[in-house]
């Protein structure tokens, strides 16, 4: 008995309908970011930015270095020789144990504002890399509303299309009965037969799609999504969560109209790195010049004959050492002169670069100006047609039809009706895009 129940009990979980997949748009929007590799790269290269501008600003700061030797030194002269100097270093006639501890402090006095420069490329570098880190972050709120847009398209089409083969095979099945009745023609029956077949390849297309779409997805979200058991939810309707209503898409636009790609995040990236091309070409310019530097250095040293650890315990003579240098280079085989060649160069090509990118992002802004327009247009009749719609397919699934004829009548009102509202919603799809990327764009005009 209790081996039946528990056979009963298994059968009844297997046969539980499998909880389906939900995925939302805000959902995706939200896991994207906080998933997204770019933007951890991005966030790292603005971290790594910043600790360049105090590496930068330290060459402001005098260098402090300590230094400690030992050694042994064995004359093999037996004391004949004469003390000698070679460079640096005394040669004595006997052999000792030496031992020097030394602190020592360089600063570099001018430079020609070398420094100064390389701290502006410094502080260049962290505000291009902090305007990257909002353009990709942007532009993955952009690149995410394509993303769900196309999968909630195919998703739809996949609904739709398995309803329109569903009625299609019906629609087969009724000719088939006329034809048996002579009541259809032959030529008929067969068109039919082959529309229910192009569905059905069209269909399978589609869930094809759809399942790269969502792999494509999975990359942002790190989850896998199983085609039989998602749902897609449409786009949020509450004006919490849409761009604006209609009446706010009309003057957001008007404010758009208005705006300069000069403003955007693309344009602040290219300047600061037009200016950084420009200091390294004056750094450049000045790098054969003369830099005078000052050194001191405080000694402590000691020797012993014959021990080591005399040597060390010995250290009471002292030494100070002031030095001012100058050094710079008189001929480097004309290295120098195609060296600043080159950097003049390159701040001609970052400004053709910077010039080439707004033009191209001149272009993109006035698309979406018009899609959005387009979609302020569209959008309230769009929802109007497609309640309509919605509202006739269902009084005609309810319709009880008698006698075959009148089905497939029907059944041919409902495909045609059923086409009409996958273009309606592959219209509010366009029009929510249009109008989600031009409030994404104004936050940037805005500085959100």
């Amino acid at each position: 008995m209790k081996g039946l129940l528990f056979a009963l009990i298994i059968l009844n979980f297997c046969i539980l309908p499998v909880k389906a997949d939900e995925l939302s748009f805000n959902d995706f929007l939200s896991t994207a970011l906080n998933n997204s590799y770019k933007l951890k790269i991005s966030q790292l290269d603005s971290k790594i930015a910043q600790k360049g501008v105090k590496e930068a600003r330290a060459g402001y700061y005098p260098t402090l270095s300590g230094f400690a030797t030992t050694e042994r030194y064995n004359d093999l002269t037996n004391g004949n020789s004469q003390i000698t100097a070679v460079g640096n270093e005394i040669l004595l006639n006997r052999s000792y144990y030496q031992d020097m501890a030394a602190v020592g402090l360089s600063y570099n006095v001018f430079d020609f504002g070398v420094r100064r420069k390389q701290l502006d490329i410094a502080k260049a570098d962290d505000k291009q890399k902090s305007y990257l880190l909002q353009k990709d972050t942007r532009d993955l709120k952009l690149d995410a509303v394509d993303i769900y847009s196309d999968a909630l398209s195919l998703y739809k089409q996949s609904k739709i299309k398995t309803e329109t083969l569903a009625l299609q095979t019906e629609l087969v099945d009724i000719n088939k009965r006329l034809r048996e009745n002579g009541e259809l023609s032959e030529v008929d029956l067969l068109d039919s037969e082959i529309l229910a077949s192009e569905t059905k390849t069209e269909l399978d297309e589609v869930k094809n799609s759809l399942s790269k779409k969502l792999s494509e997805i999975s990359y942002y979200t790190n989850k896998d999504y199983d085609l039989n058991s998602l749902k897609l939810s449409d786009f949020p309707s509450d004006l919490s969560t849409i761009p604006v209503d209609a009446d706010g898409l009309v003057k957001l636009s008007a404010e758009v109209m208005t705006f300069l790609p000069e403003k955007s995040f693309e344009a602040k990236v290219y300047d600061l790195e037009v200016l950084k091309k420009q200091k390294e070409y004056e750094i450049q310019k000045k790098i054969n010049f003369p830099k005078i530097r000052f050194d001191t250095r405080y000694n402590f040293y000691g020797s012993d004959p014959s021990n080591f650890f005399g040597g060390i315990g010995d250290l009471s003579q002292r030494s100070v050492t002031l030095r001012l240098s100058t050094s710079f280079t008189l001929f480097d085989g004309f290295k120098n002169i195609n060296t600043v060649s080159k950097k003049k160069m390159e701040v001609e090509k970052a400004k053709i670069e910077r010039d080439k990118q707004i033009a191209e992002l001149k272009k993109k802004y006035e698309q979406i100006q018009l899609d959005c327009k387009n979609a302020i247009i569209q959008t309230e009749n769009n929802i109007e047609t497609l309640k309509l719609v919605d509202k006739n397919l269902e009084n005609l699934r309810r319709l009880n039809t008698n006698g075959v004829v009148a089905r497939s009548e029907c059944i041919k009102k409902q495909l045609d009706l059923l086409d009409k509202k996958l273009k309606l919603e592959q219209n509010q799809i366009k029009n929510f895009v249009a109008q989600y990327k031009l409030k994404t764009l104004s936050e940037e005009e805005k500085g959100l």
